[in-house]
């Protein structure tokens, strides 16, 4: 069994030792290093660049941006998840923006906490509900306006699996939820992402969201 090395970096001591304790109860979580500034992630990360950061969002010496970058100063493939009590689509967009690759607000349950960290080391973009759902709306809002309509072709099953995606859903859940294979899924997903000259998912999640004039 892979077992996922962890590094917590919040201010609070409480919270980050019920991160660790609820964390190491799984046999396939590690925490290795549990952190309260931004200057103590980076050196604990150092030690451990392949860890996936679970990072506050407010740490006292940094900011989301400037954290990122250092991160992947270390490791360019560095993942890190943003611990925060805001549900604001507007700091979603920006953490996206920092290169997090998780957003996890601190009314997390245990199981989405443990589902969005096993979604981000499978190389996915994960999200717990209390900010999906609001994503979600939003979407479902641009369906509706038809904003999506006439944009670069996309077809009926394109804006189907784009719908999933920005619902936080794994190419592999996805398929299984279409009754399609995950080839196909990613075959779909590589002709959006072409189609409105995107890099990644969380490009496609922006770009549902300035579609609703977020930024």
């Amino acid at each position: 069994m892979k077992v996922i090395h962890i590094i917590i970096s919040e201010v609070f001591d409480i919270y980050r030792a019920g991160l660790s304790a609820v964390l190491n109860e799984y046999a396939n979580f590690r925490v290795v290093d549990s952190v309260k500034t931004a200057k103590d992630l980076l050196k604990a990360y150092k030690k451990n660049p392949k860890a996936i950061c679970l990072v506050s969002s407010s740490l006292p010496d940094s900011n989301i941006h400037d954290l990122m970058k250092e991160l992947k100063k270390i490791n360019p493939y560095a993942r890190a998840i943003i611990l925060t009590h805001s549900t604001d689509l507007a700091h979603l967009n920006q953490s996206l923006k920092a290169g997090f690759n998780g957003y996890l607000t601190k009314n997390v349950t245990v199981d989405e906490l443990t589902d969005v960290i096993l979604t981000v080391e499978s190389g996915e973009q994960g999200f717990s509900k209390s900010i999906a759902q609001p994503m979600i709306d939003k979407y479902a809002d641009i369906t509706r306006r038809g904003v999506l309509q006439g944009k670069k072709n996309i077809t009926k099953r394109e804006k189907e699996i784009m719908k999933l995606i920005v619902e936080g859903h794994t190419s592999a859940e996805i398929a299984k939820k279409l009754y399609i294979s995950s080839r196909t899924v990613e075959t779909h997903r590589s002709n959006l992402m072409n189609k409105l000259e995107l890099k990644n998912t969380a490009d496609l999640v922006r770009f549902a969201m300035e579609e609703q004039n977020l930024l």
